[in-house]
């Protein structure tokens, strides 16, 4: 629908991701740490998943002091794989949703939070972020282990297709996660996805 967004093959304005938002390196603690508890999504929570809700479900660390805002993860931010032994599992993203629970991130993550209206929360933005093109673009440096960087993020050039065509993804994606849905319950279907 988008076509390769380093390619950009549809001429769509090209804005760099720190246009478009902010990033945050996770926070760091210690096992040693005590007196509150939270939520805390770490890289081994990423998985293959799109998305993060039943964030309570997430390991709870003990931290010496509540977080700032700042560590703490809001609907729609999506979060980044920052340093990894494995350089595949570096630039790895996931989109959360925690609601009204607190969740925090660790130190080995970025968080990226949209704060421009031309882009749909985070719908489209999270499919380019894992196009095959642009995850090369994230590649980990470093000799042993793996890093990505704020900067690495923010220099990312993203397309920008009109709203429309973003509520069209939008609206697209959910049928498909409706139909993989209806699959899972009707066990008898042959179910294509």
């Amino acid at each position: 629908m988008f076509g390769d967004p380093v390619l950009n093959p549809k001429a769509w304005k090209i804005c760099t991701l720190k246009e478009l938002g902010k990033c945050k390196n996770g926070m760091n603690f210690h096992s040693s740490d005590s007196g509150f508890e939270i939520n805390c999504l770490g890289v081994g929570d990423f998985q293959n998943r799109d998305s993060i809700v039943e964030t309570n479900l997430l390991p709870v660390i003990s931290i010496n002091e509540f977080p700032s805002a700042d560590y703490l993860l809001n609907d729609g931010d999506i979060v980044f794989v920052r340093s990894n032994g494995n350089k595949n599992l570096v630039g790895r993203s996931v989109c959360v949703y925690p609601g009204k629970k607190y969740l925090t991130f660790s130190g080995f993550c970025i968080r990226f939070r949209v704060e421009d209206e031309r882009l749909l929360k985070p719908n489209y933005l999270l499919r380019v972020l894992k196009t095959k093109s642009i995850r090369e673009k994230m590649s980990g440096r470093g000799a042993n282990i793996q890093n990505l960087n704020q900067k690495i993020l923010g220099d990312l050039e993203i397309p920008i297709p009109p709203i429309s065509l973003q509520e069209e993804y939008v609206s697209f994606q959910k049928s498909i996660d409706k139909s993989k849905f209806i699959c899972l319950i009707v066990s008898d279907v042959n179910c294509p996805y």
